[in-house]
């Protein structure tokens, strides 16, 4: 496939197909307690409604962001061959990484104090990120819902579109996938007064001596922070 990098189509294109915005996601699952409860502490969510059967979650003014459907009555009602097709099914997509499909879900929040605000209030709720990673544009912390779903939520680079062209990495048309980092080292950094230019300088938070984890490795050592 063609390479492409338009450094100008940010804040510069508008598809004649565009929804308004994005409304909300849906989950299917028959670990509905635990998903309910997980994105409830996440986002600290509130039910609009909420029954043994399905629940839509609030977190802003909108009547729902997130929906959870209980489908542990469809598992119990199948079949033998099909219900133990289907647990496989289901232990395989908690348990290994897939290849295909949905990678992850994202939400911004800006400015970066905010951002470092979210991680250590969900730190102290109990929610540890299983990825942090400087992208090149944005840096984002990934969170992994009990059915095994990722969740972004990141600070931007930038604040226009003449800082976006500045602020991206340079390297970023060659390594898009980004360098794996420390978000509490990095809080260091901020709470010293570094300046935010050097704040989101990739590679960053590892230590002198030290090579960072990035690309494809960084994908698959997401808990890796540097190596020898």
């Amino acid at each position: 496939m063609e390479k492409i990098f338009n450094k100008d189509l940010y804040q510069n294109f508008s598809s004649s197909h565009a929804p308004d915005d994005f409304h909300h996601i849906a989950f299917k699952t028959t670990n509905y307690e635990a998903m309910v409860s997980f994105y409830k502490k996440l986002f600290g969510c509130e039910p609009l409604y909420q029954s043994n059967m399905i629940t839509f979650l609030a977190f802003d003014d909108e009547h729902h962001r997130i929906a959870i459907a209980n489908t542990s009555g469809v598992l119990k009602n199948l079949n033998f061959i099909q219900k133990n097709i289907m647990k496989f099914k289901i232990f395989l997509n908690r348990k290994l990484p897939s290849i295909e499909g949905l990678d992850h879900i994202s939400y911004r929040i800006n400015p970066i104090e905010n951002w470092f605000d979210f991680y250590f209030g969900a730190k102290e709720r109990g929610l540890e990120p299983l990825w942090t990673i400087n992208h090149g544009w944005i840096s984002g912390i990934y969170y992994k819902d009990p059915d095994n779903n990722l969740v972004e939520v990141f600070f931007e680079h930038f604040s226009s579109a003449d800082e976006f062209k500045q602020n991206i990495s340079p390297d970023f048309e060659d390594e898009p996938i980004g360098t794996n980092m420390d978000v509490e080292k990095l809080y260091e950094m901020f709470k010293s007064g570094t300046p935010f230019l050097e704040l989101i300088q990739k590679g960053n938070t590892v230590p002198e001596g030290k090579k960072p984890v990035s690309g494809l490795e960084a994908v698959t050592n997401m808990k890796k922070k540097f190596k020898d």
